[in-house]
C-alpha cells in the first residue's frame, strides 16, 4: 500500500525536520516545508503538522479553511496554554494539540499513528514496550475506593512522590465517577442514573464495569479508564473547559450533580498528557500520562479522537496501491498474458480450501447458543448472589441460575454481612455447571459518608482525605472521628462518626445549608400532556449532565441566567432566570410538540429566532413552534449579520446549510456595512457566493461593490 502523506510545516527548519521524522516513524510518507505558501494550493495530504507561534495565526486560518473534509491537522504550540488548545480543538479538522518546546517526538509519533490508521484504544500506545500494564474492573463505590487505594500504593512502591500521587488519585477518582455514573445508558439511550438521587448511588452497581489500566516505568505514570457506553462527546468536553476557563469565582460552581464537568477541567490541569478516545454509542476511553521528571505537572498534549468507523471511515474509494497502478498500466497497453494452467489450478484449490476453512470457523456463530446454568453454593450459606450485577437471591442451599448462554463469560459475586465479597469471572458451559464461593471474614467495616447535595470535600480529624461525597472512608473499628464537609456554595457540615465493626456497614448522612452567596434551582421537565421525555437542559450554554427530567443546579445570584430546555420533536423552551442569594426555586417546564431546525454553518455564530437569543450555530434539531420564523445569525468579529425566514411544520425537521466567508476592506477610513445593521467594519462575514457589499466612506458617502465571497476564505476590497 502506498504510505499515507504527512506534511510538517514549520518556519524553524530544524523543528520541521524533527516533526517530519516523527511522522515517518509512524509509517507516513512525510516532508517538511517552511510555510503554507509552499503548498502552492495543493491540499492532498492525509495529516498536516503545523508549528504555530501566535494564537491568531492567519496562515493557520487559511490552511484550516482550505483543508478537505476528514483531513486532520495537529497544531504544535510553543508553550502550555489550555485556553488556546481548547479553541483550536473546536475546529473539526483538529483532533489534538501538542507543545513543541521541547518537542516530545514519541508523543507526536503516537498521535500521527492514531490519525493515519485509526487504532485509538489501549494504554499500551502510551507506555514503552515491555512495561507491564495492570488492569482491574470497577463497578461501584467500594470498588472505586479500593482501586484508587491500590493504584496509589503501586505508585508509592514505584517511587512516585506524594505530590504526583495526589494528582494521580484525583484524576482516577474523576474518571471513575464519570464512567460509573454519567456514562451508563439503557437500551433506549436514557442515562441510567438520570433520576437516581446521588445519595442512593453508593449502594448500586452498574452492569458494564469500567476497565482501569495503569503502568509506570519510573519516569512516566500512565492510567486509563474505559466505559462501555460512549456517551461523552467532543462538544461536551469543550463546553466544560470553556466554562471553567472563562468564568470566575462562583460562576465556576459545577451545576452537574456528580461533578464531572469541573472534573474534566481538573484532569486537564493535573496531567501531562490527556487523550479522549471516543466510539459514540460503544465506548469512551480517557488516557492520562504524568511526567515524573518535571518540577511540576503541565499539560503538554491534549487530544479528542473519534473512531474513524464512527466518522464514516474507512473510505469507499479504491485504495491506490502499487499493484493497482501497475495493473492499470498493463490494461492501457493491452491484455495481460494468460496464467499458466498449473498456477490456475493451484489458485482454484487454495480458494476452495479457504472457503471451507471460513465456513468451519463461522458455523458456530450461526448456531443458536446452547443453554447453560450455574449451580451456586456459598460458604457460609445464605449469601446473596449477583450475576452481571443482577441479584439472584440468597444461596440458602444450592442456587440454580438458569437462562445463561454457553460460551459467554459472566461476573458472579456473593455478598454477606460480616464477610468480604467474593467475585469470579465464569465462562458458562453447556448444561449445569457447579460453582462454590467462599466468603472470608471481613477485616473491617464499611464507613460511608453522604451529603445532600453530593460532591462535598471530606476532612477526617482536620486532615483532607482527597475524597468527595458520597465516599467510603477507612476507620478502625470503634475509633471515633470528626468529619468536616466543604462544598462551594454551601455552609460547612460536621459529623461525629465511629468506625463500624468488621463486616458491618455504617452510613452517615447530612444536609448542607445553602450559602447566601449562591441560589439553587430545582427543575422538572415533562412533555406535552405529561409525556415522559429525556430533555437536554443547558444554563448559560453549559449542558447539565446527564440528560434527564430532573436537575438540581446552583446559580450565581443577582445575575441573569439563560435556561434552555430542548427535546427532539418539541418546541425548545428558553427563559431568563434571576435569583437572590440563598433562594431555592422550583420550576416545572412542559415542552410542547413542534418541529425542528437543523442549521449547519462552517463557522460558529450566535443564533436568534424571532428576535430572541436561541444559542449558537451550527445547531442540530432546534425545536420550534409550527409557523414562520425569522432566524438571525450574527457575530462581532468578523462583523456578521444574516437573516433568513423558515417555515416549521409539526413533526418535521427543516435542514439548511449556509457557508460564510470574510470580506476585508483595505481602504483607510472605509468600512463595509452588512445588510440589516447600522454600523460597519473593515472585516465582515457574508454568505458564500456573489454578494453586494455596501461601503461607507469617511464622510458617510455610500457605494456598492459586487464581490465573490469564497466559503471559508477571504476576499479583499482595495478601492472605494
Amino acid at each position: 500500500m502506498v504510505p499515507k502523506r504527512v506534511i510538517a510545516i514549520a518556519a524553524d527548519r530544524a523543528l520541521g525536520r524533527r516533526m517530519a521524522a516523527a511522522a515517518m516513524a509512524a509509517g507516513g510518507a512525510s516532508e517538511a516545508i517552511e510555510s503554507v505558501a509552499a503548498l502552492h494550493g495543493r491540499f492532498d495530504a492525509d495529516v498536516y503538522l503545523y508549528a504555530a507561534t501566535v494564537a491568531d495565526d492567519p496562515a493557520l486560518a487559511i490552511l484550516l479553511a482550505a483543508l478537505p473534509e476528514r483531513t486532520h491537522l495537529v497544531p504544535l504550540i510553543p508553550s502550555c496554554d489550555l485556553g488556546w488548545s481548547s479553541r483550536l480543538l473546536g475546529n473539526r479538522h483538529i483532533p489534538a494539540v501538542l507543545v513543541n518546546d521541547p518537542l516530545d517526538v514519541p508523543q507526536l509519533t503516537a498521535t500521527v499513528t492514531k490519525l493515519l490508521y485509526g487504532d485509538l484504544f489501549g494504554i499500551e500506545k502510551a507506555v514503552p514496550w515491555g512495561v507491564r500494564i495492570h488492569s482491574l474492573l470497577v463497578g461501584d463505590y467500594q470498588e472505586k475506593a479500593r482501586a484508587i487505594a491500590g493504584i496509589s500504593e503501586f505508585a508509592g512502591a514505584m517511587g512516585v512522590r506524594r505530590k504526583y500521587r495526589e494528582s494521580i488519585e484525583q484524576v482516577i477518582d474523576e474518571l471513575l465517577m464519570n464512567a460509573l455514573y454519567d456514562a451508563p445508558v439503557d437500551e433506549r439511550g436514557k442515562p441510567v442514573f438520570a433520576d437516581v438521587p446521588v445519595k442512593d448511588r453508593i449502594t448500586m452497581r452498574v452492569e458494564e464495569k469500567a476497565v482501569v489500566q495503569y503502568a509506570c516505568d519510573g519516569d512516566r505514570f500512565c492510567l486509563s479508564v474505559r466505559d462501555a457506553y460512549g456517551t461523552l462527546h467532543k462538544p461536551t468536553i469543550l463546553a466544560f473547559l470553556e466554562k471553567c476557563l472563562h468564568t470566575q469565582g462562583d460562576g465556576q460552581i459545577d451545576r452537574k450533580a456528580s461533578g464531572a464537568g469541573l472534573g474534566l477541567y481538573l484532569i486537564a490541569n493535573a496531567a501531562s498528557q490527556v487523550a479522549f478516545h471516543i466510539f459514540p454509542g460503544t465506548a469512551t476511553e480517557v488516557v492520562c500520562s504524568f511526567d515524573l521528571t518535571t518540577p511540576r505537572l503541565q499539560l503538554r498534549s491534549f487530544g479528542i479522537f473519534e473512531d474513524p468507523i464512527a466518522q464514516g471511515k474507512p473510505s469507499t474509494e479504491p485504495r491506490q496501491t502499487v499493484r493497482r497502478r501497475r495493473r492499470d498500466d498493463l490494461i492501457a497497453r493491452g491484455a495481460p498474458a494468460p496464467l499458466p494452467r498449473s498456477l490456475t489450478v493451484a489458485l482454484t484449490s487454495a480458494t476452495l480450501l479457504l472457503l471451507v476453512a471460513v465456513t468451519l470457523v463461522a458455523l458456530p456463530y450461526f448456531r443458536k447458543p446452547s443453554p447453560a446454568a450455574l449451580v451456586i453454593e456459598t460458604d457460609p450459606r445464605g449469601a446473596t448472589v449477583y450475576v452481571d450485577g443482577r441479584s439472584q437471591g440468597p444461596a440458602a442451599g444450592s442456587l440454580r441460575v438458569a437462562g445463561l448462554e454457553a460460551g459467554r463469560t459472566y461476573a458472579v459475586r456473593a455478598s454477606m454481612t460480616g464477610r468480604s465479597d467474593e467475585e469470579r469471572l465464569v465462562s458458562a458451559a453447556g448444561g449445569e455447571q457447579p460453582l462454590r464461593l467462599a466468603l472470608a471474614k471481613a477485616a473491617s467495616g464499611v464507613l460511608a459518608i453522604e451529603s445532600d447535595p453530593a460532591g462535598a470535600e471530606l476532612l477526617l480529624d482536620g486532615n483532607p482525605t482527597g475524597k468527595t461525597t458520597p465516599a467510603v472512608l477507612d476507620l478502625a473499628p470503634g475509633a471515633p472521628g470528626a468529619i468536616l464537609l466543604r462544598r462551594a456554595g454551601f455552609s460547612e457540615g460536621k459529623l461525629t462518626v465511629a468506625g463500624p465493626a468488621p463486616g458491618e456497614r455504617a452510613v452517615y448522612r447530612t444536609a448542607l445549608a445553602l450559602s447566601p452567596d449562591v441560589a439553587a434551582l430545582s427543575l422538572a421537565v415533562t412533555g406535552e400532556g405529561g409525556e415522559a421525555i429525556t430533555p437536554t437542559v443547558t444554563i448559560d450554554g453549559l449542558p447539565l449532565m446527564p440528560p434527564g427530567r430532573r436537575h438540581e443546579a446552583l446559580l450565581k445570584p443577582k445575575l441573569t441566567h439563560l435556561l434552555t430546555v430542548a427535546a427532539p420533536g418539541h418546541v425548545t423552551h428558553t427563559a431568563e432566570l434571576r435569583l437572590v442569594g440563598g433562594q431555592r426555586r422550583e420550576l416545572h417546564v412542559a415542552l410542547l410538540a413542534g418541529g425542528a431546525l437543523t442549521l449547519r454553518t462552517n463557522v460558529p455564530l450566535k443564533l436568534a429566532v424571532d428576535g430572541k437569543l436561541a444559542g449558537t450555530a451550527p445547531v442540530e434539531g432546534l425545536g420550534l413552534a409550527p409557523g414562520r420564523h425569522a432566524v438571525m445569525l450574527f457575530a462581532q468579529n468578523p462583523l456578521t449579520a444574516h437573516e433568513i425566514t423558515i417555515a416549521i411544520e409539526k413533526g418535521r425537521t427543516i435542514e439548511r446549510k449556509i457557508d460564510f466567508g470574510t470580506v476585508v476592506v483595505s481602504v483607510p477610513g472605509v468600512v463595509a456595512r452588512p445588510a440589516g445593521t447600522k454600523r460597519g467594519a473593515a472585516l465582515v462575514g457574508l454568505p458564500a457566493g456573489r454578494q453586494s457589499v455596501t461601503l461607507v466612506g469617511p464622510g458617510g458617502e455610500e457605494r456598492t461593490r459586487e464581490v465573490e465571497v469564497p466559503a471559508g476564505g477571504r476576499v479583499t476590497i482595495d478601492h472605494f
